[in-house]
Order: C-alpha cells, then sequence, then structure tokens
C-alpha cells in the first residue's frame, strides 16, 4: 500500500463542519469550501457565474465530483484531507493559477472547508508569483479567512517548495 493509500484510510483533518462559504483574497483570487455534497450541483455553477470565477482548482481527494457545465478550466490535485500538497501539487498549482490570473480570469480554490489545503496552495501561488515569504503569504491569507488553520506539516511542505523554486534560481 502506498503513502496516498494509508492516507486516504486515515484522513487527519479536522472536519470541523461542512459550510458553504468563501473569501475573496484578491481580485482574481477566490478560497472556499466545497459548493456542494453531491457528484454533480447546479448550484456550483449558477454561484460560479455569479463571482466570474472560470477556473476551479479542486484540492478535494475524499470525493470525486463532476465539473459545473459553464466552468472553462477544471484542475483535480487530489490532497487527502489533514495533509498538504506534495511540492510537484505546488508546482502545478500555482502555474496553472497563475496562468488563469495573468490571463485575468478568476480562480475558486478549495478543498472541504477552505482551511487547511487550498489555503496552503494560495501560499505557494503568493510564495513563488508574487514573492511574499511564506509568514508573509499566510498572514494576507488568515487576515482575510480567519478560520484558515495551515499546520506545521503544511509549512513544512511550503519550506520546502521555497527552497526547490530558490534552487532554480
Amino acid at each position: 500500500m502506498d503513502d496516498r493509500q494509508k492516507q486516504m484510510e486515515d484522513p487527519k483533518g479536522r472536519n470541523d463542519g461542512h459550510v458553504f462559504d468563501y473569501s475573496k483574497l484578491d481580485e482574481y483570487i477566490y478560497l472556499g469550501s466545497d459548493l456542494c455534497r453531491g457528484s454533480k450541483c447546479m448550484l456550483h455553477g449558477e454561484q460560479f457565474t455569479k463571482l466570474g470565477v472560470c477556473v476551479e482548482l479542486n484540492l478535494s481527494a475524499e470525493r470525486k465530483e463532476i465539473p459545473p457545465d459553464n466552468i472553462d478550466i477544471y484542475s483535480w490535485i487530489p490532497v487527502v484531507d489533514g495533509y498538504s500538497p506534495t511540492v510537484d501539487q505546488m508546482l502545478l498549482g500555482t502555474a496553472i493559477m497563475n496562468e488563469a490570473i495573468v490571463n485575468k480570469n478568476t480562480v475558486y480554490v478549495h478543498c472541504k472547508n477552505g482551511h487547511g489545503r487550498s489555503p496552503t496552495m494560495i501560499a505557494a501561488y503568493y510564495v513563488r508569483y508574487k514573492g511574499s515569504t511564506i509568514s508573509d503569504a499566510i498572514k494576507k491569507i488568515k487576515d482575510i479567512r480567519h478560520e484558515v488553520h495551515i499546520e506545521d506539516y503544511q509549512i513544512k511542505v511550503l519550506e520546502e517548495f521555497k527552497a526547490k523554486l530558490d534552487a532554480t534560481k
């Protein structure tokens, strides 16, 4: 059994209740929870249309969903609840975000609750493309979305991500 299978059998996320909510972090980035519990939800598309969302980045490994019809780009980067995106997942996820944002497209980044995995990915984006320090990136996110809790193990992967970026300069 590989690490990912073990993680799926023992998620260590907080499971502190699912509520549909989101926060607008800047002009083109929304951070939020999963919008629905089923595999296909009409609300998904309606809400995204209202918010102007063109790109959805889903970091929730627990459940496969069908992308809404009116989304331009849907990317599923599965990360088990209570874990961090890997460095490679951060490289891909932040590149997707940046490509959308430089083309003035709004991105919705989510996991189950929008408290750990997805803010970790957004922090990686701020580090990679906005030149933020890890602590400044986390602070920026938490100042807007107070319930965010990027854990020590997620910060450790952010540090590995930053080191990899620095090594390629």
